[in-house]
């Protein structure tokens, strides 16, 4: 014979004030409700029903920070990874320089005059 488990009175009456109530999805249709749930800032499902409803009035994420944050995060992973630089021959530290600005031309024209150039070339 299986023993029910005893609930407190507190969470009875949970229970009778808040039914559960689920429903089957197929697959393409769950991932898109889990995908708009974390759009809207990883608010539970009965958030969103309740906001569906009109009985909450979910926030809606700041699109603007959202976009100024990602366009930060670009832009500093690019700077790092495609950034043009040399180190000054006196104190060592980075030089940063402008794509095609007049150092950068320099340095083009110093690289080419002196024989720079990919090291497989370098071998026929």
């Amino acid at each position: 014979m299986v023993k029910v488990a005893h609930k407190p009175p507190s969470r009875v009456r949970y229970e009778q004030s808040h039914p559960t109530m689920s429903c089957r999805l197929d697959k393409v249709t769950h991932d898109l409700l889990e995908q708009r749930l974390e759009d809207l800032g990883g608010v539970s499902f009965a958030d969103f029903v309740k906001d569906s409803l009109g009985l909450l009035q979910l926030k809606m994420p700041d699109v603007k920070e959202i976009k100024a944050t990602a366009r930060g995060k670009g832009y500093n992973q690019a700077r790092t990874e495609y950034r043009i630089w040399y180190l000054c021959a006196v104190c060592r530290e980075p030089i940063y320089m402008l794509p095609n600005s007049d150092g950068h031309k320099a340095m083009i024209g110093y690289m080419k005059e002196h024989g720079w150039g990919h090291a497989s070339c370098h071998e026929h």
